[in-house]
């Protein structure tokens, strides 16, 4: 064990390995974010101890990255578990950047396609509200393990097997490596794209396949979802101006879990889209960019109402879609804030069918953050 230093500690980020007490008794998982400079100042006081590092990474801390056996612990909340992944794919990001990757790239993805795939086992719900609702990493984390936990919903409805699954949520997970060095430049910039950076978007599925083959990916089904989840069905997308059946029906798919991930997900340089509003737009462009059965499918999955979505109410409330509306039944809706704006320390389920707790109009998560614990305590409880 070493006892840690300022310069190991880095305000905003997560803790590449877990925090220990002189007597081993854990502080802190790896992964927590320290957020307060005085918590900070604290540890450096108490005393802090992470494990020891390689010799040769003395100056560097190493980053634990799962392989395909070791995924996120089952035992936590799928809630918690989203942050979790979403840690760890930054972690696979910043590696891949700084040429730093010391694992294999496709057990790393497949572990973390494999965390999905529980998570989704044990609790959807919770998964969609978590990525909905995360505003603490990149734009490219959530939007890559958005795209992932909707394909994966969609193909369990087709159904497909398994193995083919896997191989979809690591093309989603994927999809964009080759976009790494430019997406800090697009998420600060506000006008258009120069010709240089179109045709670094334009050539980027097949540059991202590129990269994996060279990283040993030998899925071909992975690589040519890769290469084929910008096209559209009317010939419209990139890199080949692919049309109609020469799509693979998994690109079709990720093409779908790609836009609508894009559209709700937030950059630093503009809001997200409501999720409503995203699915009617992708609604308006069935049949022409998008495959209409499975566009249908994935909005009946996902619903019009995904958990995480936060609405204004009649009464004037603001409440907070719990789960999905699956059968028709009432919303899974629960009141966050009473009608005067003042948070609520214990949620109020309400009948959705109450004139009352009507939805009329949709909130952003930066609206309610008086409610922040509350909302995790949703998803935390069973």
């Amino acid at each position: 064990m070493r006892r840690i230093r300022q310069s190991d500690l880095v305000l905003n980020e997560p803790l590449p390995w877990p925090l220990f007490d002189e007597n081993g008794n854990l502080l802190l998982r790896e992964g927590y974010v320290l957020s307060i400079p005085r918590h900070i100042n604290a540890l450096l006081e108490r005393g802090a101890f992470a494990p020891d590092l390689p010799a040769n990474d003395a100056d560097q801390p190493t980053l634990a990255l799962p392989e395909c056996h070791a995924r996120p612990q089952a035992g936590d909340p799928v809630f918690e578990r989203a942050d979790t992944l979403a840690m760890t794919l930054k972690r696979l990001h910043a590696h891949l950047q700084s040429g730093s990757l010391k694992a294999e790239l496709r057990p790393v993805v497949l572990g973390l396609a494999h965390g999905i795939v529980d998570a989704c086992n044990e609790d959807a719900d919770a998964l969609l509200a978590a990525l909905h609702l995360s505003r603490q990493h990149p734009y490219l984390v959530i939007q890559q393990l958005l795209g992932a936990t909707l394909v994966e919903m969609a193909a369990r409805e087709l159904p497909l097997d398994e193995p083919t699954r896997l191989s979809l949520a690591c093309a989603a997970l994927t999809r964009d490596l080759s976009l790494l060095p430019l997406q800090a430049q697009l998420d600060k910039q506000d006008g258009a794209l120069t010709t240089p950076q179109i045709e670094q978007v334009r050539s980027h599925p097949e540059r991202s396949a590129s990269l994996l083959l060279e990283m040993g990916v030998t899925d071909t089904l992975w690589l040519e979802l890769v290469r084929q989840h910008h096209e559209r069905i009317d010939g419209s997308g990139y890199p080949h101006a692919l049309h109609g059946d020469a799509i693979l029906p998994g690109a079709r798919l990720l093409a779908i879990a790609d836009s609508y991930a894009a559209m709700v997900t937030p950059r630093p340089n503009r809001p997200g889209q409501f999720p409503r509003e995203a699915l009617k737009s992708l609604f308006q462009d069935r049949a022409r960019l998008y495959d209409d059965p499975l566009l249908q499918l994935s909005i009946k999955t996902l619903t019009m109402y995904p958990p995480g979505m936060l609405a204004r109410l009649a009464n004037g409330e603001f409440a907070v879609v719990r789960s999905r509306n699956r059968h028709n039944d009432s919303l899974d809706l629960w009141s966050l804030y009473d009608s005067s704006g003042m948070p609520i320390l214990q949620p109020q389920r309400r009948d959705s069918n109450d004139p009352a707790h009507d939805i009329t109009g949709t909130l952003r998560v930066e609206e309610c953050r008086s409610a922040a614990l509350v909302l995790k305590r949703l998803w935390m409880q069973s």
